[in-house]
């Protein structure tokens, strides 16, 4: 994989341009005021996409000497969502750097896009705390979801 490896332009809204998923449900607990699910519900589920595909990835375990932190996260809110419901949350490699990698998520009810979040991770020294180059299995692994044409 080269240096600086991206993936296709893919409509974040399609459930076909992701290549991992992961089930969630809306809580109860998830709703604000008006009945709706909160903002910050939106974000929690992206947390459980993202925590399921780096462990399913071998990027995340917590005896490692190397981790991957978010250095930006965003969230364009699509749809609302209510509750109950249950949802898809949709993980796909969108950028191979040196030092760092990025997420596409799409939080999906049935077939309906209610939320795209774009998170940009490093990598870092479990030690130093300073951002590593991935290694060749890192970013195999990475590229094994980036988005198909």
């Amino acid at each position: 994989m080269s240096e600086g490896a991206s993936a296709p332009v893919a409509d974040a809204t399609d459930p076909a341009a992701y290549r991992y998923w992961v089930p969630e449900i809306v809580r109860f607990a998830d709703l604000d005021l008006i009945g709706h699910v909160n903002n910050k519900a939106y974000a929690t589920y992206a947390e459980s996409g993202r925590a399921a595909f780096l462990r399913h990835t071998g990027l995340w375990r917590m005896d490692a000497d190397r981790h991957s932190v978010i250095v930006r996260l965003e969230i364009d809110y699509r749809r609302e969502l209510h509750y109950p419901a249950e949802l898809r949350i949709g993980v796909r490699t969108l950028h191979i750097g040196r030092r760092s990698f990025t997420l596409g998520l799409g939080i999906f009810h049935g077939e309906t896009c209610a939320a795209t979040v774009v998170t940009v991770f490093a990598r870092i020294d479990g030690h130093s705390r300073r951002a590593v180059e991935l290694d060749d299995a890192e970013r195999a692994v990475l590229a094994e979801h980036l988005v198909a044409p």
